[in-house]
């Protein structure tokens, strides 16, 4: 779990000391979400409060943006309840019971951290992509490790899926078929 922690730290580290233009990359060919996300939890996880103000950000509880039968529906085994990893954190991760890795985190963010217009750099591809919310990007460092941010109004929020042998499009599918699940709560 730290190390997810830690990855996506680093990732969204790197996005913010980046600076250009354009993004770079394609959107996945396949980008609609897997049988296994859609059939998940037939009951929807409930979201923390409602807008503070018109057109202000909602207060998410990034624990409550999914369930924990969508989580292990995505991952395609048993998950332990979301929690976050510290009392008041951001994110939540959600892990396959047992010694696997296997995880999902969602990250409630600021909207200054959502910088879909970053230019790409070694090692760190941007890829913006159309269909989800009102914008959306994935940041990819390769070797499984893909992140999709995604902002809807002055909400901002990312999904991780570390899935041990899953492709980088098959992690991104997975990434956003989470994130039509929690567009649908906020």
């Amino acid at each position: 779990m730290r190390k997810n922690l830690i990855l996506l730290g680093f990732v969204v580290g790197l996005v913010a000391a980046c600076s250009g233009s354009t993004a770079t990359g394609a959107p996945p060919a396949n980008g609609t979400p897997p049988a296994a996300t859609q059939a998940g939890a037939t009951q929807a996880a409930p979201v923390a409060t409602d807008t503070t103000a018109a057109g202000a950000p909602k207060e998410l509880d990034p624990c409550k943006l999914i369930t924990d039968a969508e989580a292990a529906a995505v991952l395609g085994k048993p998950v332990d309840p979301g929690q976050p990893p510290e009392p008041g954190a951001s994110t939540c991760l959600f892990t396959t019971t047992g010694l696997s890795l296997d995880s999902i985190e969602i990250t409630v963010l600021d909207l200054a951290e959502f910088k879909p217009t970053q230019k790409s750099i070694t090692g760190l591809t941007i890829t913006r992509v159309s269909g989800i919310g009102d914008d959306a990007y994935y940041i990819s460092i390769g070797a499984g490790h893909v992140v999709l941010n995604v902002r809807k109004g002055q909400s901002v929020f990312s999904a991780s899926v570390l899935l041990k042998g899953a492709s980088d499009s098959q992690l991104m599918a997975s990434e956003k078929g989470l994130a039509m699940l929690v567009l649908g709560r906020i």
